[in-house]
């Protein structure tokens, strides 16, 4: 008599949220960007609402909803958020519609947060995967940021002493990846993803 042959299915994993995170020149905008064009991947980018001024290069609906301050005090009223924070001198939150077409979809949900961004999202989002990317060396990071072009001695004193705070934190992320090289950065950020799609955790073996 023949062996009954064990009955078992795949439950493939739910869509993951991933958070990119760090310093203000560590490259997350290369990363994701790069992390977009990838034909064997897709992802929803979590586009923010951010009532700063938009920078030469970002387009309105890509890099950021670009609101005014009343119409983002209308979303919180009307709990559209997420999270929210001010940042500097504006604010800027993860809209609840963008979280859930990414989900509804079965697509990983991608979000470039800073720190307090971070926080808040895994509270409402516990099995959130935070990656936190920083530049190889200070120089490298000081000449990015000099290279923007966009801020003042001020503004770039006030992101270096930030900078210094959030690397204080870097403990309390899943991940660190450092940036030295941009394709090198997004294939161990991709990577990270897959082998957290394999955890037991999210794929699992279902015995009958």
């Amino acid at each position: 008599m023949e062996a009954a042959v064990p009955f078992f299915k795949i439950k493939d994993s739910e869509p993951i949220v991933i958070i990119l995170s760090g310093t203000s020149g560590a490259g997350k905008d290369s990363v994701i960007k790069e992390l977009l064009k990838r034909d064997d991947y897709q992802f929803h980018f979590v586009v923010t609402c951010n009532t700063r001024k938009i920078r030469p290069g970002e387009v309105d609906g890509v890099d950021y909803h670009f609101i005014s301050r009343d119409q983002f005090q209308t979303m919180i009223e009307n709990e559209e958020m997420v999270e929210y924070s001010q940042v500097y001198d504006d604010y800027k939150g993860v809209p609840k519609f963008e979280m859930e077409k990414g989900l509804a979809d079965n697509h990983d949900v991608l979000l470039r947060l800073d720190i307090q961004g971070t926080e808040k999202v895994k509270k409402v989002y516990p099995d959130a995967i935070s990656i936190f990317i920083v530049p190889p060396d200070p120089q490298t990071w000081y000449d990015r940021l000099i290279n923007r072009g966009s801020d003042s001695e001020s503004e770039l004193c006030h992101r270096i002493e930030t900078a210094k705070y959030e690397m204080k934190t870097i403990p309390n992320f899943d991940y660190l990846v450092i940036n030295d090289d941009l394709q090198t950065t997004t294939d161990k950020v991709l990577s990270i993803i897959q082998a957290e799609h394999c955890r037991t955790t999210r794929t699992k073996i279902l015995v009958e």
